[in-house]
């Protein structure tokens, strides 16, 4: 399949600015085999009537109360009839108007999970192209800088909505525990990655932690105090690392040139 068609979902609340800035985006890109979905959670700050102005753009849009991000992004799900979904949110941004062209065209592009890596404002994050289940015990994949094929959800479900912030990090894992889905990783800046989300929010530390223990027990099962005991680990090398000379030199120089 040389041109899938993708469906953008884009969730929203209260984020006319981010709202704006996405649409922006996504209607400047070169690649045209594509759908957008936007779905707002009822907003107040004008943005439904935004999202009214901009009907021409956009394919499926609603607005009205949800239960949440994940009660949000299920309901693009259901609506979506692309072979792939991307799911960029308010505020997030390709990182160029070829963004989506250069991704979908790659000669590496296939599998059932293909993620790419962000920019944002002072930097770039480049991702492994190897995820192991301790993978996700440290951290987890970017949701704007990766195209589910569609068939992902009907084999494994979706989005549990359980979880108020990392449903996103659990699906992941679940996904790679079952072997029964491809992960492919293409070196490529696809998205700007918005860094005031929900999930990177110092109010919501706390909460994150909370559902990150528990979607751990869940999948790792009676591997979980393992995996613990090896994050515990790599953390206290890392730890000693910093404190060599080699380490103390490193952060000096990301300091000095930052």
């Amino acid at each position: 399949m040389s041109t899938p068609k993708v469906s953008i979902i884009t969730i929203n609340y209260n984020n006319l600015e981010g709202l704006k800035a996405t649409i922006a985006s996504v209607k400047e890109q070169t690649y045209s085999n594509y759908e957008f979905l936007v779905i707002d959670g009822a907003s107040n700050d004008g943005s439904k009537e935004y999202m009214e102005a901009e009907t021409e753009y956009i394919h499926y849009g609603v607005s009205e109360p949800d239960k949440g991000i994940y009660n949000a992004q299920n309901k693009g799900i259901k609506n979506a009839t692309g072979d792939y979904l991307l799911f960029m949110n308010s505020g997030d941004t390709f990182y160029t108007p070829k963004a989506l062209e250069e991704f979908i065209t790659h000669n590496d592009f296939e599998g059932d999970i293909v993620y790419g890596d962000y920019k944002y404002k002072k930097g770039e994050k480049v991702f492994t192209d190897t995820v192991t289940p301790y993978y996700f015990m440290k951290t987890s994949l970017p949701h704007q800088s990766t195209l589910f094929h569609k068939s992902v959800f009907e084999r494994m479900g979706n989005y549990d909505e359980t979880y108020r912030i990392s449903a996103d990090r659990a699906f992941y894992l679940k996904c790679l525990v079952s072997g029964e889905i491809t992960f492919k990783h293409i070196k490529y800046p696809l998205a700007l990655f918005d860094l005031s989300g929900a999930s990177n929010s110092p109010e919501f530390h706390a909460k994150k932690q909370e559902e990150d223990e528990r979607l751990h027990r869940e999948f790792y099962g009676i591997y979980y105090e393992d995996m613990k005991s090896l994050h515990e680990a790599y953390k206290e090398i890392s730890r000693l690392q910093k404190e060599t000379p080699k380490g103390l030199w490193k952060r000096i120089k990301n300091k000095l040139f930052k």
